[in-house]
């Protein structure tokens, strides 16, 4: 949820892959013929096509055609084998382990015993779904490591050139929406439930500039403000932690275990919220958006 750095990935290595599977003798790709399609059409070849950054790849969808010839449509076959043959090192060079839309979702790799080969639990979606728009099936800047969930049952062909939604190469989530919470007093129209009680908490995720529309359309997209109301749990431990922990047991922890448990501040803090709670670690962890906002309203980091 945090704007992935896709200055550790070198798309010109990812195009070479692709350009000496294509020219193997046993493979149906003609490099040639996709080459002569793409230059008439986009006046770009396929290195060019697959290098492309988010803004250039815009730009190629304004001139797209509706129609693509079958050596272009074919990419959709080679997306397959760049799954299939590079898509771990792909996730590896990111450095992402959570799902980027949803931010519920771990994503990593693991070693298939089986096939004594290294796979990963995630899905590559296609920012621009790929039956749109063939010739960015394997623009590298176009494949966003996701959840299975995010991809299949959310995102599937939505089309996002049309309709606006944050980039998680260009945009960072957490820049742009925040979780709220309110504990419903027991008095109140929940005082049918507990003290406490994950159903006495009202918890809401919202755009910072409520005239955003890009970022309140990402949130419909991917249902996060339903989603995250399963987790009030998470919201009710946080509101009794604060209550447990004081900045001043906060210090004393620290101050008795710096340089044996903990090497820092926040390492007491992760250990006390459960979660990342600097900016920049959101994506190392599930749930770290919703822990780091709501820890954050209740000035308990």
């Amino acid at each position: 949820m945090i704007k992935i750095d896709i200055s550790k990935i070198d798309s010109l290595k990812y195009y070479k892959y692709i350009e000496t599977y294509i020219n193997q003798k046993n493979t149906k790709y003609s490099l040639e013929d996709i080459n002569c399609d793409l230059l008439t059409i986009f006046d770009k070849d396929l290195k060019q096509i697959i290098t492309s950054s988010p803004y250039q790849i815009r730009e190629l969808i304004k001139i797209a055609p509706e129609d693509f010839t079958k050596e272009i449509t074919q990419l959709k076959n080679l997306y397959e084998v760049f799954r299939n043959k590079w898509a771990v090192e792909f996730m590896e060079d990111l450095g992402i382990k959570v799902c980027p839309f949803c931010n519920r979702e771990y994503i990593f790799k693991f070693e298939d015993k089986i096939n004594e080969e290294p796979r990963i639990i995630a899905s590559l979606d296609h920012y621009y779904d790929k039956d749109t728009y063939p010739f960015l099936s394997v623009s590298i800047f176009n494949l966003i490591p996701c959840c299975h969930i995010c991809n299949s049952k959310f995102k599937h062909t939505k089309n996002f050139y049309n309709q606006k939604h944050l980039h998680p190469y260009e945009d960072s989530f957490n820049e742009k929406a925040m979780f709220s919470q309110f504990f419903n007093d027991v008095d109140s129209e929940n005082k049918k439930f507990s003290l406490l009680s994950k159903e006495r908490i009202s918890l809401s995720l919202k755009p910072i500039d409520c005239k955003d529309k890009v970022t309140q359309n990402t949130i419909d997209t991917f249902r996060l403000e339903t989603l995250y109301q399963e987790h009030k749990d998470i919201v009710l431990e946080l509101i009794q932690k604060r209550e447990i922990y004081p900045d001043s047991y906060i210090d004393d922890l620290f101050h008795q275990y710096e340089g044996t448990l903990f090497k820092n501040r926040e390492d007491v803090l992760r250990h006390i919220t459960g979660g990342y709670i600097e900016d920049k670690d959101i994506n190392k962890r599930p749930l770290s958006k919703l822990i780091k906002d709501i820890s954050e309203e209740l000035d308990l980091v």
